[in-house]
């Protein structure tokens, strides 16, 4: 009864301290800092974007180290911080499962996958202006002129260039359609990769084997329906960009507990390809492997170190040899910039936990993803340090896993809207649900092995048949047949009335102009034009400020051009027109250009001699 009362306290202290955060959220505050005058809605609420990474680090760390501390001083346990050093990497349980153990899983779970594939109606003829844009423009400019960062200054990084092209390489058609079929089957890939993560972490499990084919089957079931089918604005718990960092931890299982040769390879060229196509994971999965290797050193292993550290440098230098320099040179100023302007340009303050529910839109959303961050932290934390249920090397897989967890719910403190929130926080769900699982078949082996375990079994099929119902469904089963025929679709079926009207007359505009300058944020009209941009800024609302306005003026100046698309109707990325938001472009333009066309919102402008 003592027990429970020290753990029951322990509870309380951990929920206050949260609570407690919660009210002096708005509180823990710095000035806001903006000597660019980056326009967006945060700098014009006057709010530093850093304000809720030092939130959001104060409500995991504080209820975090009161549960480390109440542990030692309430529970006499003892943190033993050297156990995860000088390891031998053997694989220490001996009740691993293989692919030949989990076949039939495997096709079930494949077998799931392919109902949700034919069950979604992939043929969709509505256009989204601005995602839409996002790799059709760069895309083009890539095949218009050969050059990839140089020729397309992305928010999200080299897959808004390379996705595109690559689908109009496959099918051989440079088409609206060809992308989003071409999407369809890379989340495929996706619910893949995302079965063999949890098939390494069911064998990173402390159960026996039966039970760890459980886990395995259950939770890819659940990860599996946390993606969707949606593109190009694919804001499912688990997205087609998380393909990356589901192969690292893949790597990093076969790693520790494998010691499989072929992650010395894999490990350093996933972390090197994820930056060049999606920034944030990128650089998320960058500071994890430089963990990695400082892991490797404290471990004694330099030799190890130092081969992988060689690895991912000769990537880089082959990138240089088949890109150029000059490209390297646009990513990584590319990168410098969204690191640090990106939240500038179109960050959302967090919404305060609890006192905001009801109040403030996404505020519920917000509260339950530090929740989760939380409770999964403590969960982790807990196996990691009071538990000797999982080995050393399994251990040290956790807490990689725990650090990414962390780490990635930057991409809600960024833009913390419901849809970023829900994609920030699929791995600490994940995560819980892992621990949780081997929680409760734990428990159940230990009181009743075999019955318990005939139970298991049968509620697996219910449970399958369940969810192949659920996914299913069949009025989209012949639309599949239209997929050949959506590939080749002509791109004007996806434009309504208006926007047809605005390309016929900015077609006879721009027959004998090289390049188009876009102000919008529509920006799919290059595309539709069939016009690469005169400038990488195709999305001109991320440059907002001093410094790359100005280089968007010089590139005004000094490239030949007649005509400007002015305004558009269709899209206004925060309610925020790209006119109030790049001033020092806009004045200019004001002073040397006059409108020859207005219709339905749409206007050009003409550069005066």
């Amino acid at each position: 009864m003592y027990i429970l009362f020290k753990k029951s306290l322990i509870t309380f202290l951990i929920i206050i301290s949260f609570i407690l955060i919660s009210y002096f959220w708005k509180i823990i505050s710095v000035p806001l800092i903006n000597t660019n005058e980056t326009i967006g809605i945060i700098t014009i609420q006057n709010i530093n974007p850093i304000n809720d990474t030092i939130r959001y680090a104060l409500i995991i760390s504080v209820p975090l180290l009161i549960y480390l501390i109440s542990n030692v001083i309430f529970l006499k346990k003892n943190i033993n911080i050297k156990q995860f050093f000088y390891l031998n990497y053997k694989f220490e349980d001996k009740e691993k499962i293989s692919i030949k153990d989990t076949k039939y899983l495997f096709i079930g779970l494949f077998a799931i996958i392919f109902f949700q594939f034919v069950s979604y109606d992939h043929i969709n003829l509505n256009l989204d202006y601005l995602h839409d844009g996002d790799y059709l423009t760069p895309a083009y400019n890539f095949i218009s002129t050969n050059k990839f960062w140089s020729a397309a200054f992305s928010s999200h990084g080299g897959s808004d260039i390379f996705y595109a092209a690559l689908s109009w390489k496959i099918f051989n058609t440079e088409s609206i359609g060809a992308v989003r079929v071409f999407m369809a089957f890379f989340i495929v890939l996706l619910k893949i990769t995302s079965i063999f993560f949890v098939f390494k972490l069911a064998n990173v499990s402390y159960l026996n084997k039966e039970y760890k084919k459980a886990l395995f089957f259950f939770l890819s079931t659940f990860i599996l329906l946390l993606s969707d089918f949606q593109f190009p604005m694919n804001y499912s718990a688990v997205s087609y960009r998380d393909v990356y960092y589901l192969l690292f931890f893949i790597f990093i299982v076969d790693f520790f507990i494998f010691r499989k040769t072929y992650t010395f390879i894999a490990i350093p060229i996933v972390t090197f390809l994820t930056p060049l196509l999606h920034i944030d994971i990128g650089i998320y999965l960058s500071f994890l492997f430089c963990l990695f290797v400082i892991f490797l050193i404290l471990n004694r292993e330099i030799r190890l170190s130092l081969k992988i550290l060689s690895i991912y440098f000769f990537c880089w230098l082959l990138f240089i040899l088949l890109f150029g320099i000059i490209e390297f040179k646009a990513f990584w100023s590319h990168l410098y910039y969204m690191a640090l302007h990106v939240d500038l340009v179109h960050g959302f303050e967090h919404p305060q936990p609890i006192f905001e529910i009801g109040i403030k839109e996404h505020a519920a959303r917000g509260t339950r993803g530090l929740l989760i961050q939380l409770i999964a932290s403590i969960l982790i934390l807990r196996e990691i340090l009071f538990k000797n249920r999982f080995s050393k090397s399994n251990k040290i897989i956790l807490i990689f896993l725990f650090i990414f967890s962390i780490i990635a719910y930057k991409n809600a403190l960024g833009r913390s809207d419901a849809q970023h929130i829900r994609m920030s926080s699929d791995f600490p769900i994940i995560i819980s649900i892992f621990l949780v699982l081997n929680l409760f078949f734990d428990y159940i082996s230990k009181k009743n092995k075999k019955n318990y375990l005939k139970y298991v079994k049968k509620f697996k099929i219910i449970f399958f048949v369940f969810i192949v119902l659920h996914v299913s469904d069949f009025k989209n089963f012949e639309k599949l047949k239209n997929l050949n025929s959506f590939i080749i679709e002509k791109d004007q079926n996806f434009l309504d009335e208006s926007s047809q009207t605005f390309f016929t007359k900015a077609n006879d505009l721009f027959l004998n102009e090289n390049c188009i300058f876009n102000f919008t944020t529509d920006i799919s009209i290059p595309y539709f034009l069939r016009k690469k941009t005169c400038n990488k800024y195709f999305s001109p609302w991320l440059i907002s400020g001093i410094k790359l306005e100005t280089k968007y003026i010089e590139d005004l100046e000094n490239i030949d051009h007649k005509y400007i698309i002015y305004s558009s109707p269709k899209y206004l990325v925060d309610k925020i027109s790209t006119k109030k938001r790049l001033k020092i472009v806009d004045r200019y333009i004001n002073e040397n250009y006059q409108s020859i066309f207005f219709n339905n919102g749409y206007e050009i402008l003409k550069k005066l001699n």
